[in-house]
């Protein structure tokens, strides 16, 4: 009999809340969390805004010690992850902390830590750079510190991807627990905002407000590029069996989390989404689901041209004409294009989904695109019994990626 894997437990970083409930709530109330950058000078650019975590002190959450030289992206993963294991109930010990692993998907948050020690080298000379930014230049900085911080001594694996990498992150923590490399595996997913990131995909001409209204409204036929974010998620991951036993609260069941590579351009994405179709159907099919039984789809739509009308074309053509009573929204119209944090934040909005029975609205929706003909949750939140949620996310460069959700009901417990 094939195993049965749940989230039992959440800690969330974001521009519109920390904490889980926060988060929640303001993506119920359809709350804007985009405004004006503040962490760095954005006078060089047509476009200022981004959705930036604000009045962040992590010496609120994780204390006074040992967070000089850290990065943001350290201390928002080591803060959600704080949240994650409070949540979980799950204390770690020398008896336990071998079969608890780390797996973090990110992309760009050691940018910054790159710049600022290679500028110091060359403003300073190599005797006297501050060798303590070095440690922080490498991809899977954050990710180590977490396990560092909370003496967690199995293993620690970083997944880089892009848009897709939190729910590759959730992938590879399954196959980690199938193969029993662990028993719990704090799974998430961090992004930061820093000038060197902002300035790639300015230059790239791949933000909303260089052609167009500096807005993000996914779906809208006004859209005209994403606007850049940055968050955490972690979720705790383990078997229903494990969570049972340390009476845990059981958040949701993981029925299929799967990846398809389809090769497409670097920077591109494919505009017939064959290699997203691949990978939704896939989730459809581990996961044992029609077409028929998913209550709500979380959208990857970022309010760029191209993702939003793609994904579309993909789910049309899947779902047919049950996707007309499907509603399918993106929390990306609220707090921006977070790009490896992006589909962790989708599993951690989902989870709140089918707690709540709210849907987060797609926010910013007035003009509509007849190439985005679907229900997107306009404007206002929609209440909607979900028990089965599938999760959506690809982005340039061929990931795909998908998985579906089930509300964990109280008479499994």
């Amino acid at each position: 009999m094939k195993q049965e894997f749940v989230i039992s437990s959440l800690g969330v970083v974001s521009p519109n809340g920390i904490g889980k409930e926060a988060f929640w709530k303001s993506l119920e109330e359809g709350r804007y969390a985009i405004s004006n950058i503040e962490s760095f000078s954005t006078e060089k650019f047509s476009v200022n805004s981004g959705g930036e975590v604000k009045n962040f002190d992590p010496k609120v959450f994780l204390g006074q010690k040992g967070l000089r030289n850290l990065d943001r992206s350290s201390l928002f993963l080591m803060t959600a992850a704080k949240f994650a294991l409070d949540d979980a109930k799950l204390a770690i010990t020398e008896s336990n902390t071998d079969d608890i692993g780390v797996v973090t998907g990110t992309t760009f948050p050691h940018l910054w830590s790159m710049i600022e020690f290679d500028r110091e080298v060359l403003k300073e000379g190599l005797d006297f750079s501050n060798p303590a930014l070095f440690p922080s230049t490498v991809l899977n900085a954050a990710s180590s510190q977490v396990s560092i911080r909370f003496n967690i001594q199995g293993f620690n694996a970083s997944v880089s991807t892009g848009y897709t990498s939190g729910l590759q992150a959730l992938k590879y923590s399954l196959m980690m627990l199938e193969t029993g490399k662990a028993k719990t595996i704090l799974c998430g997913a961090v992004e930061t905002l820093a000038i060197s990131l902002f300035f790639g995909f300015y230059k790239l001409g791949y933000m909303a407000g260089i052609n167009g209204q500096m807005i993000s409204c996914p779906f809208d036929k006004r859209r005209n590029g994403p606007l850049l974010s940055e968050a955490a998620a972690v979720f705790s991951v383990e078997s229903a069996e494990s969570a049972k036993m340390r009476q845990a609260e059981i958040l949701a069941k993981i029925r299929s989390a799967t990846c398809y590579f389809d090769g497409f351009k670097i920077a591109k994405i494919d505009p017939d989404g064959e290699g997203l179709e691949k990978a939704i159907v896939r989730a459809l099919d581990e996961a044992g689901a029609a077409a028929s039984d998913i209550d709500y789809i979380s959208s990857c739509a970022n309010s760029s041209l191209e993702v939003d009308k793609t994904e579309v074309k993909v789910l049309q053509k899947i779902f047919g004409d049950n996707l007309s009573r499907i509603p399918v929204s993106s929390i990306k119209s609220m707090i921006g294009e977070t790009l490896s944090a992006s589909s962790a934040l989708q599993i951690a909005s989902c989870i709140g989904v089918m707690k709540s029975g709210i849907i987060p609205p797609t926010i910013n929706y007035s003009e509509k695109d007849p190439e985005c003909n679907i229900d997107c949750v306009p404007n206002k939140a929609q209440k909607k019994d979900v028990k089965l949620a599938l999760v959506v996310s690809f982005g340039p460069g061929g990931y795909n990626s998908a998985c579906v959700l089930e509300k964990y009901a109280d008479d499994h417990r």
